[in-house]
């Protein structure tokens, strides 16, 4: 929504296209004059299954036909899920932007790296991804490597691909965070949707394995394909935990609330952590004054360090984890740390207009 609220405030006339996968939420609606349309095609699920796919093909026919009924001058295709629309839109003269989030042929490995199924649902995820980036107008991503020969982010994965990409990270408007309230007990968090259950599984034995009188309270929150697992083995932990489950973003100044740590660590394994993904929930948690640890050897771990506000820790060691939270406890967080630059909005905002000239 931040890049439709950009674009209305620039005196631009936007809609936005949703996928209301549980159909949770009126058809029509306004959010800070931006009008949104969502898109009603039965109950859908999170996650890699064929079903979830299947969803996916609805809503992008769905949208194309709402697309050419309309005829907007612009489409933003936000994520591998919507590119193929680029191609059909660009036919009848409608210029299109690509939003690359994430690597979308690496989530079909969630779970399961090494099966058969797995791997070539990932080959011809990344196929279709690259026969889709010819059509789009602009190629935009949430991430590059800091310097020549540093950590590679999206935009080299999207230049190994042959096209250019404008890098406009994920990080919070001014505006839309406000300080965390700090308070006397010793608590960390991990805030987020929870895809697989490594890292909870790694957090429980890094606590557990500090002595009972310094261990800090942990707060969960979050939905998704592995929560209410996730959420029974922490039940199951003995630990001292503070869970809840989906939230909105409204709720992330509550959340951070007391927290000394956030925990922003994944399974490089996945992909995207190792691709150079930079995860919101590290500069969520550095807006709100709370430093995080993060994925060491990877992007995120250089730029967290890099500003300040984070300890890079390696994955899979939950010794490495405790000597983690202790260093990323004693540090003080940068002002202005984790905001979104003006500079790359403005560059993104200037690129978009040059489209619609």
């Amino acid at each position: 929504m931040r890049q439709a609220r950009w674009l209305g405030e620039a005196g631009h006339e936007v809609t936005v296209h949703a996928f209301d996968r549980r159909q949770e939420h009126p058809p029509l609606d306004e959010v800070d004059g931006v009008t949104v349309v969502r898109h009603h095609l039965g109950q859908h699920t999170y996650g890699a299954s064929f079903a979830t796919l299947r969803g996916l093909r609805q809503f992008r026919q769905s949208a194309l036909r709402a697309c050419e009924e309309t005829t907007p001058d612009l489409v933003v295709c936000h994520d591998a899920d919507t590119l193929p629309l680029a191609r059909r839109l660009r036919k009848v003269g409608i210029a299109t932007v690509f939003d690359m989030h994430d690597l979308r042929h690496t989530w079909a490995k969630i779970g399961a790296p090494n099966r058969l199924d797995r791997r070539l649902a990932s080959r011809w995820l990344e196929q279709r991804t690259r026969q889709g980036l010819p059509h789009a107008d602009l190629v935009v991503t949430t991430s590059g490597a800091l310097s020549k020969g540093g950590h590679p982010g999206l935009q080299q994965q999207v230049e190994v691909w042959g096209r250019d990409a404008q890098v406009l990270e994920n990080r919070p408007n001014d505006g839309s965070f406000r300080s965390a309230t700090p308070d006397d007990i010793w608590r960390v968090a991990c805030l987020g949707r929870v895809r697989d259950l490594a890292t909870v599984d790694l957090v429980i034995q890094a606590i557990s394995s500090m002595p009972e009188d310094q261990r800090p309270v942990l707060r969960w929150a979050g939905d998704g394909v592995a929560a209410e697992a996730a959420r029974q083995r922490l039940a199951e932990s003995g630990l001292e935990v503070e869970v809840e489950g989906a939230f909105a973003h409204d709720d992330l100044d509550r959340l951070h609330d007391g927290v000394d740590v956030a925990i922003a660590l994944y399974d490089p394994r996945r992909g995207n952590i190792a691709d150079g993904a930079l995860p919101v929930r590290m500069f969520e948690a550095a807006v709100r004054g709370v430093p995080s640890v993060v994925n060491a050897d990877v992007l995120m771990g250089e730029l967290a360090s890099k500003e300040g506000f984070g300890a890079a820790c390696a994955w899979n060691d939950a010794e490495a984890l405790v000597a983690a939270l202790h260093n990323a406890r004693s540090l003080a967080v940068p002002d202005g740390a984790g905001r979104m630059p003006e500079a790359m909005r403005a560059g993104w905002l200037e690129a978009i207009e040059g489209l619609l000239a």
